[in-house]
């Protein structure tokens, strides 16, 4: 019997009509029990590399492969096409295109209905996943309605009830909040440890997960850069891959120590013997579900009210919003946003985040209150009227995008609010927005084509070539690398610096420590909180940036990567000068 759960062998794939090999000639075993992380900028073949281990490349996306893809053993084509689901199960990047069924409980029967799993069966398993997974009180609840981390937990819980022996997971926390993202994080490791579930996990925010792993496997263009133990990995990083640093190793690496903590509670204890004090207890106690994030909203609700404001570009009053047949989402919103600035939104899932921007741009209309734009209220608004003033990008960059090149992507966006496309000025201007967004090569690809960060700023690139003055953005940073979110927020820097404004909803707290200049909490529906980053995010519990907690009683006032890096080398001198 074969240790290895899952082989690859010289293995290469190329998409339909790509240009270049997405894996080229990979070897590569994952053994039985293992978790394993894969990491790697966006488009280096992370996903595919996922889909070639269930079989999905070439079954369903078509293309050309070489070599062999096996479990435990036995080539994946040798499976009949459902078989290989009792054994290999998937979660991918958006819950929402995996959930079929209007209802939680037929939702994660539907799979074992597929399979002809025996009634009795299907009854004890759907029983025992859901208790797994805390899922019970939801069983009769529509899919639609549940919380972005509800709908995770769901699918993974769907999965599950097929009894894999593995699970492979495609950035399973990119959509959530980070309590609802150390839950699932926290489920994925425990099944892991406690029923001996093989787990291959694709993450970009490696904050959150490289010290659960086992092993850690960087690639680079389509081929394994780095395949070893967490530690390893922070030395081969440092060397070569700086951009795949988390926040708290990165902060050492750029200090020029010698230290490469994988952890906050490691570089905590590094900062305080430096400066001489003790460390103190986490902040976070240990908690990490919704329920302490709602303690710790209605402690700091009473700290923020709105009022009117003078020079506000967006405002809104006391509004409330509440979607047909569902529960009031917006309960009496208040909110200036001043223009000229970055602002970040912050909050759990669910808190009304995505509604309070629709009605920004006027998708939405405030059952009650008001909301202006520049002092006009949208309810004598279309969403027309503000296109090229305004530009909005939602969550879901497939929307945005459905001609057959990049280029064309961008040239009827322009031609939507009437601006030229053809001439050599008007090729300039989106190619420095495709160069900026770091998509310049792709500008003839299929937008298809692209990895899930290039179809995010893809779509984020059909927007800002209609020059808006203000950008209302959805999570635009979900899935993309390092590197590619220090371009974004190097370009929207320049952006705001140039008079245009940026609303930008967020669970990415490194992003809005680094780039906002006001960051806002919600919660409830609410406004509880706002003010300047180093005001907000210091004094967090979980919307809190690793440099932040790493000097959370040392220095209260640092968030910010450079200023933690600075504050670093001091302690370390004033250490040599003793």
């Amino acid at each position: 019997m074969t240790r290895y759960d899952l082989q690859l062998e010289q293995f290469t794939y190329r998409y339909p009509d790509a240009p270049r090999l997405t894996l080229d000639r990979i070897d590569w075993q994952v053994e039985r029990g293992e978790f394993v992380l894969l990491a790697g900028p966006s488009g280096c073949g992370k996903s595919t590399l996922l889909r070639a281990l269930n079989g999905l490349v070439p079954e369903f996306y078509g293309g050309e492969i070489g070599g062999r893809a096996l479990f435990r053993g036995r080539p994946l084509a040798e499976f009949p096409n459902r078989s290989i689901a009792r054994h290999v199960g998937m979660v991918f990047q958006d819950p929402e295109k995996q959930l079929v069924m209007s209802e939680v409980e037929r939702e994660i029967a539907f799979g074992l209905e597929n399979l002809l799993v025996p009634e009795s069966e299907m009854r004890r398993r759907v029983a025992e996943v859901m208790s797994f997974f805390d899922l019970t009180a939801l069983r009769h609840r529509a899919t639609a309605d549940l919380s972005g981390g509800e709908k995770q937990k769901v699918a993974i819980a769907a999965v599950m009830a097929l009894q894999p022996d593995v699970l492979l997971l495609d950035e399973p926390t990119s959509q959530l909040d980070p309590g609802a993202a150390q839950e699932i994080l926290d489920l994925i490791k425990r099944m892991n440890e406690e029923l001996g579930l093989t787990v291959v996990l694709v993450e970009q925010r490696l904050d959150r997960v490289l010290h659960l792993a086992d092993r850690i496997v960087a690639m680079h263009e389509g081929r394994i850069d780095y395949d070893g133990e967490p530690q390893g990995f922070a030395r081969y990083a440092s060397e070569q891959r700086p951009e795949l640093l988390p926040p708290v190793t990165k902060l050492f690496a750029d200090a020029g120590r010698p230290e490469r903590p994988l952890t906050v509670k490691a570089a905590r204890q590094t900062v305080a013997s430096l400066a001489g004090v003790r460390p103190a207890a986490d902040p976070n106690g240990g908690e990490s579900d919704k329920r302490s994030l709602s303690r710790f909203f209605r402690n700091v609700r009473r700290m923020f009210r709105g009022g009117e404001s003078e020079g506000a570009m967006f405002e809104a009053r006391d509004v409330r919003y509440a979607y047909p047949d569902g529960e009031e989402v917006l309960k009496g919103l208040d909110l200036d946003i001043l223009p000229g600035r970055l602002t970040a939104i912050l909050g759990p899932n669910g808190a009304g985040k995505s509604t309070m921007l629709r009605h920004l741009i006027a998708l939405l209309k405030p059952q009650e209150g008001r909301v202006r734009i520049d002092g006009q209220e949208t309810s004598c608004l279309d969403p027309a009227d503000l296109a090229g003033k305004v530009g909005y990008l939602s969550q879901y960059p497939a929307d945005y995008l459905f001609h057959e090149t990049l280029r064309a992507e961008c040239e009827f966006s322009r031609r939507l609010i009437g601006l030229p496309v053809g001439t050599e000025e008007a090729e300039r201007e989106i190619d420095a927005v495709l160069d900026g967004l770091g998509l310049l090569a792709a500008r003839d690809r299929n937008p298809r084509d692209l990895s899930g960060g290039e179809r995010q700023r893809a779509a984020l690139a059909t927007v800002l070539v209609q020059r808006p003055d203000a950008l209302l953005l959805d999570e635009p940073t979900r899935g993309l690398d390092s590197g590619q979110k220090d371009r974004l927020g190097a370009w929207l820097s320049r952006f705001v610096e140039d008079g245009g404004t940026v609303i930008l909803i967020t669970h990415d707290v490194e992003f809005a420590a680094e780039y906002a200049q006001e960051v806002v909490l919600l919660d409830d529906g609410e406004a509880v909180a706002h003010g300047a980053p180093q005001e907000m995010l210091a004094r967090g519990l979980f919307f809190a940036p690793q440099t932040g907690r790493v000097f959370r009683g040392v220095d209260d006032r640092i968030v910010r990567l450079a200023d933690g890096v600075a504050a670093l080398r001091n302690l370390a001198g004033e250490e040599e000068s003793r």
